[in-house]
């Protein structure tokens, strides 16, 4: 009984940013410069100074984990978006952090998410050729491992910051300032790196840069030649139509 009642234990309602997908393709299209950064199961448990790595293979460093947590500043007014996993508001059983999550967001009253598996729910359900629309004419960066470069049939990438396969963090002081010079300009920014992402968004937003910043994930890895997720695996997303 008592365990039966930890896994269905549930945070406050968070996620009173309503900012969703068709927003996001909105403020594209429309020029309006926001951010948008995913905490998932892998940012929670680094933050939680969890052992290992997550399912791609990147450690959980420490000092990345305090960094994480640092960067954790939802502020949807301003335009900066901060997404959250709903499983670790609710599932004790599956997700590992999600109890630590429901009690640090009952802890943390100002936080304001939004949906964190927007870009998930897109490719699955065959709608991410619109994000490609969305970005035709606008200036792309993407910041990624080498096989991002396989992008350019859906995506014009006008520059490629290329991050190493594993254990990017290690390169933030190389990455980072590359980041930044690179949103001085209009555009957007697709952050395709894992975890260090959401540090990288944040500290890249709080330099006043013009570009929009937008944390992709593994949600491009089919259109990479990558199938790293298991929905992916599995078949249940949909390639859009080539767009140039």
């Amino acid at each position: 009984m008592i365990e039966r009642m930890r896994n269905t234990m549930s945070a406050r309602n968070v996620l009173t940013d309503s900012w969703n997908y068709s927003d996001m393709l909105a403020d594209i299209t429309e020029g309006r410069r926001f951010a948008y950064a995913r905490y998932c199961d892998g940012e929670w448990s680094a933050i939680f100074n969890r052992r290992g790595g997550n399912c791609d293979g990147h450690k959980y460093f420490p000092d990345m984990g305090k960094a994480l947590e640092s960067a954790l500043i939802t502020d949807p007014e301003n335009g900066y978006h901060v997404g959250i996993m709903p499983g670790l508001l609710t599932d004790t059983s599956r997700w590992w952090p999600a109890k630590r999550v429901i009690k640090y967001v009952d802890d943390h009253r100002t936080l304001s998410f939004c949906g964190g598996i927007l870009l998930h729910g897109a490719s699955m359900s065959g709608r991410m050729g619109m994000l490609f629309e969305s970005l035709v004419g606008q200036r792309c960066v993407i910041v990624g491992n080498r096989d991002m470069n396989r992008l350019h049939p859906w995506i014009e990438i006008d520059q490629h910051i290329e991050v190493p396969e594993k254990d990017c963090w290690n390169a933030r002081d190389r990455i980072l300032p590359r980041i930044i010079e690179a949103a001085k300009h209009p555009g957007i920014i697709l952050f395709a790196c894992s975890m260090p992402a959401k540090v990288w968004i944040r500290k890249t937003w709080e330099a006043n840069g013009q570009a929009s910043l937008l944390d992709i994930g593994a949600a491009l890895d089919p259109y990479a030649g990558r199938l790293s997720r298991n929905y992916m695996k599995d078949g249940h997303y949909t390639l859009a139509e080539i767009i140039y």
